[in-house]
């Protein structure tokens, strides 16, 4: 395990305690959450982020404390080299961002509106939809061993975090600058590490809940385009590539976009 890994879960913790009075409203997403749901996968790339994503539903948000009081109070500031709203970083360097899915954040463009709270303190992103929906408490633990803190969060479940990576890996297909090829290999360890049938029976339930049946619509949309239509295709070359020198490309590339199909088609998406 990289000291990346070990400082961003430690940042982690951090955040989640600065925002304790609001654990209520938050879903932990991101690298983070798909490695805890995800456990000893069999991929050749291991375990690393360098950052911490959390979800905050405005529904459950109190107005006390201010999310940017709480955040300041645990040694964050905005993040001076990102612009975005919701983008916060550690003393250390490491990056937190706070987000709100769109479907939820009230009215804006790219701040949200929740309560009281700065509309630059949380960020508006499409396709977190479906981690509101899908999500269960799991105890998140400290990785350094000077370091015995344990949280309880809701974590996003696989399904959710399927829709939220597909969306983020389309929105960036087109930004060669902005494009991670760790975002399609986390599709591809998703797919590789649940049953194909678990990821059906889930799904199906997003798409009929209002706030997550067309992200997740859409999302299955950029499954077929990014992963089913074959080993070339966009997203099953990036998380082969994810894998050069370390692992097997080629057959990261054809198997994701085997299991691509195999959900689509346990969807009934596929012919």
């Amino acid at each position: 395990m990289t000291i990346e890994t070990v400082l961003a879960r430690a940042v982690l913790l951090d955040a989640l305690e600065a925002l304790d009075e609001h654990l209520a409203s938050i879903v932990l997403v991101g690298a983070q959450a798909i490695y805890l749901r995800t456990g000893a996968a069999e991929v050749a790339l291991a375990e690393f982020t360098t950052d911490a994503d959390l979800v905050l539903d405005p529904r459950e948000l109190a107005d006390d404390p201010l999310i940017e009081e709480a955040m300041t109070g645990g040694g964050f500031v905005r993040d001076p080299s990102n612009i975005n709203p919701g983008a916060w970083i550690s003393q250390d360097g490491i990056p937190v961002d706070l987000m709100v899915p769109d479907a939820v954040a009230g009215k804006g463009r790219r701040g949200v509106t929740a309560g009281q709270h700065h509309r630059g303190a949380i960020r508006r992103t499409i396709g977190l939809e479906a981690v509101l929906e899908d999500n269960g408490p799991l105890t998140v633990e400290a990785l350094a061993e000077d370091d015995d803190r344990r949280i309880e969060v809701r974590v996003a479940g696989t399904a959710g975090l399927l829709i939220a990576k597909l969306h983020k890996v389309s929105e960036r297909a087109d930004t060669p600058l902005r494009r991670d090829d760790k975002d399609s290999h986390d599709i591809y360890r998703l797919l590789v590490a649940v049953s194909t049938d678990d990821l059906a029976g889930a799904i199906r339930r997003l798409l009929v809940r209002p706030v997550s049946g067309t992200v997740t619509s859409d999302a299955l949309d950029m499954l077929a385009d990014l992963f089913a239509s074959g080993p070339e295709a966009p997203g099953a070359v990036m998380a082969g590539r994810a894998e050069r020198t370390i692992g097997y490309p080629e057959q990261v590339s054809v198997s994701s976009s085997i299991l691509a199909v195999d959900l689509l088609r346990a969807l009934g998406r596929w012919a």
